[in-house]
C-alpha cells in the first residue's frame, strides 16, 4: 500500500512541474498577457510575462484587430505572417494545412 501511495504522490508531483514548465512556453501566453515581435523572434511586451495595465488593455481594444479562429501564424526567417482561414483555391485553410506536414 505504500509503495502505490508513494508512486500516486510522486506521479502528481511530476505532473505539476510539467506544468508548471510548459506554462513557462513563449507560445502559451495568458489572458492580458502581451507579445510583441522583434527583429529577433518574439518576445514578451515589457520583457517578461505580466499582465498589461487598463490604459495598454483600452489601447489594444481601440486600436488591435482580433485574429480569427484557425488564423495560422508563420515564420520564415525573422518575418511574420498571418494566414487567415478562408478559402483559397475551393478549400478553406484549414484543409489545405492539413498537407504540410
Amino acid at each position: 500500500m505504500f509503495t502505490m501511495k508513494s508512486t500516486l504522490i510522486a506521479a502528481a508531483v511530476s505532473f505539476a512541474f510539467a506544468g508548471a514548465a510548459s506554462a513557462q512556453s513563449m507560445t502559451d501566453f495568458g489572458d492580458g498577457v502581451a507579445m510583441v515581435v522583434t527583429s529577433s523572434g518574439m518576445a514578451y511586451l515589457g520583457g517578461k510575462p505580466a499582465k498589461v495595465n487598463a490604459t495598454g488593455h483600452a489601447m489594444m481594444m481601440k486600436h488591435g484587430t482580433p485574429i480569427k479562429a484557425g488564423t495560422i501564424i508563420y515564420r520564415s526567417g525573422n518575418n511574420y505572417y498571418l494566414l487567415e482561414n478562408k478559402m483559397i483555391d475551393g478549400k478553406m485553410t484549414e484543409d489545405h494545412a492539413r498537407g504540410w506536414f
